[in-house]
């Protein structure tokens, strides 16, 4: 195995600033890793020119992973720092003062700063690390069983790669004419968006009559050139000046906000794609939604979401900034099988991910003693039913494998949906606090 890798090559170079700048010093700037990988240090002038005379070393150190030349090391003045300080940034090890600046030409939505919960309507985003889980399913019933409540729902397709919601609560003739990557591409060739928006949506007749459940397809009615348009979707930015700087996360947000504006719901429902796509850090941190975190109790569906944890670990940083919006999370045991004991093996799993990844040390708690600025630990025990951790349950049901309720819509009845769905719609009541 390699001395440096891509992973401990920050470190390394971390290390090396603070043994010549000290801890003071080193905190004066940024690491920052370009698209290939090769690492610079940006820092205040006087500190640049310290390290210049010794950066041989630092670069027989990093090997690939450093720039080449002069760029190693580049000093600025600290006005101009202060932008690079103010970029989200992650940090390289729990007892450095030095932070990296993680350049991607994909996958930087998971570097956004968490977005304070919606209120008005509520979101509620439904993800997971691995398809097949019965998620979108579960989307459906929920629709179903929430409008059968009387709520007025908004439902949002951003599986845009596995596009199918759409296809599941509307009949072929009620396909709208546009769909979500349609308003992405024109947005990004800075044409008329709004003009499509009445075009994207269309009701669902497979739900109940009590209230309105409007459904906005990933495709429209004639998908057109789809891939093509799939690829503006994910391109940062617009030609339009207004929408310069926007990443994938505040387009969203943008289309939901004015999907809002036409129509009062009391609830947003958005599908998300499955696994770590870049995209997935925008539904899960950027657009204020609770979040429902769908898995089996597969091992290998664990050790994806120990990938997926990883990264939110850093989204949650406190330098990072943003809301923490950690206890909007809430883990979903899918396809649970019917022994007693299973329920108690997925939480335990569970609790083991989180403790290990995004609940706090105990020994942050404070006391009722403790002055009133300092926050409590967020943590939880394993049998706290409250916990992010602690997970909703669907009971595998062989009915349900093959969703069609276009082919049957009796799928969508409480009848046939309570068996296996009940504790989770309980629990999504509870969290969106409906109950």
């Amino acid at each position: 195995m390699p001395n440096v890798t891509f992973d401990n090559a920050p470190e390394e170079f971390a290390r090396w600033i603070e043994g010549k700048l000290g801890r003071e010093g080193a905190g004066k700037g940024r690491l920052i890793r370009d698209i290939y990988g090769q690492l610079r240090l940006v820092t205040i002038e006087d500190n640049a020119k310290r390290l210049v005379a010794d950066l041989e070393s630092v670069r027989a150190r990093l090997g690939a992973y450093a720039a080449p030349g002069e760029g190693l090391v580049t000093g600025v003045a600290e006005t101009k720092l202060q932008e690079f300080l103010r970029e989200p940034s992650l940090a390289i090890a729990a007892d450095s003062p030095v932070r990296l600046i993680d350049r991607r030409v994909a996958g930087g939505e998971w570097l956004v700063r968490p977005a304070p919960l919606a209120e008005q309507p509520q979101r509620l985003v439904f993800h997971s690390v691995k398809g097949g889980v019965g998620r979108s399913t579960a989307l459906a019933i929920t629709a179903a069983h929430l409008a059968a409540r009387g709520y007025n729902l908004l439902i949002v397709d951003l599986d845009l790669e596995a596009p199918g919601l759409g296809s599941t609560l509307l009949g072929r003739d009620e396909m709208p004419d546009f769909g979500v990557v349609d308003w992405f591409a024109a947005l990004a060739a800075g044409a008329e968006s709004d003009e499509m928006l009445v075009d994207m949506i269309s009701p669902s007749s497979f739900t109940s009559n009590r209230a309105v459940v409007d459904v906005v397809p990933a495709r429209g009615r004639a998908p057109g050139a789809y891939l093509s348009k799939l690829a503006r979707a994910y391109i940062p930015g617009s030609v339009s000046a207004t929408f310069a700087g926007f990443n994938f996360a505040q387009k969203a947000d943008l289309l939901i906000r004015k999907l809002c504006e036409r129509r009062a719901y009391d609830i947003v429902l958005i599908d998300g794609r499955a696994g770590l796509h870049e995209t997935s850090g925008s539904l899960l941190l950027g657009l204020g939604g609770k979040v429902l975190l769908f898995a089996t109790a597969s091992e290998q569906s664990f050790d994806d979401f120990t990938i997926l944890f990883d990264g939110l670990r850093s989204a949650f940083d406190p330098e990072v900034g943003g809301a923490d919006i950690r206890g909007a999370f809430k883990m979903v045991h899918a396809k649970a099988p019917p022994q007693e004991n299973a329920l108690s093996e997925f939480r335990e799993k569970s609790w083991d991910l989180w403790r290990e990844s995004l609940y706090d040390d105990e020994t942050q708690s404070t006391t009722a003693d403790s002055p009133a600025s300092e926050a409590l630990a967020f943590t939880f025990d394993v049998d706290d039913d409250d916990a992010p951790h602690y997970p909703l349950e669907i009971r595998a049901d062989e009915s349900y494998a093959r969703f069609d309720p276009r082919a049957d819509k009796s799928l969508l009845t409480a009848e046939r949906y309570l068996p296996a769905f009940g504790p989770f719609l309980a629990g999504v009541e509870q969290i969106l606090r409906l109950t």
